[in-house]
Formats: structure tokens, C-alpha cells, sequence
């Protein structure tokens, strides 16, 4: 048996703007996150300068509750867990943990 956690499938689109895998989320979308700082960029700081984010196939911040190791279960990610505990890395645009590998 394998103890490496099960990815999800990817989805083709964003539930939101329908932007394709590699492709930027549209204006106004609840999915695209501020790339400077990890949440939500709907509604964030106007003046903020991030880049835009593209859909990867994964809801925002799956990868990484997969990666540490916090799921309920299969496709169940805790992301409550990931945005209390986990700190946003502005540079590689991805949720880390101290003392975590990768």
C-alpha cells in the first residue's frame, strides 16, 4: 500500500471564470488569488501591483493540503487549517510550513 496522498483529478476549467489550466483567471473571479499574498484577490487592495494567477486544475491551496498532509479526505482538503497555520511565500506564489519538505 502507498502512502503517498492521492491527488484529485485535475478540473479543465475554473468553477468561476472557466479559465483553462495554465490560463489567467478573469476579472472579478472568487477562485484568483493576490500572488503577493495568498488570499483572495477579489476585492483586495486595488493598488496591489501581483501578477494574475492562473488555474492550475486544483482549487487554490489543495496542493499544498495535500503536500503537508492535511485532508479530511479523498478530495477533501483542510483549507481552514492551511490559511491559519500556513504562511503565503510571495516569491514561489505557494503556502509553506516551516520545518516542512518538500
Amino acid at each position: 500500500m502507498s502512502t503517498q496522498p492521492m491527488t484529485p483529478p485535475l478540473e479543465p476549467s475554473c468553477p468561476d471564470c472557466h479559465a483553462g489550466i495554465g490560463h489567467v483567471h478573469l476579472e472579478g473571479c472568487d477562485v484568483a488569488r493576490c500572488l503577493a499574498t495568498g488570499p483572495q484577490r477579489l476585492g483586495h487592495d486595488e493598488t496591489c501591483q501581483c501578477p494574475q494567477d492562473t488555474w492550475s486544475g486544483l482549487w487554490p491551496g489543495e496542493a499544498e493540503c495535500i503536500e503537508f498532509g492535511w485532508v479530511y479526505g479523498p478530495g477533501l482538503p483542510d483549507l481552514n487549517r492551511l490559511m491559519t497555520t500556513a504562511t503565503w511565500d510571495p516569491v514561489t506564489h505557494r503556502w509553506t510550513v516551516e520545518g516542512e519538505s518538500r
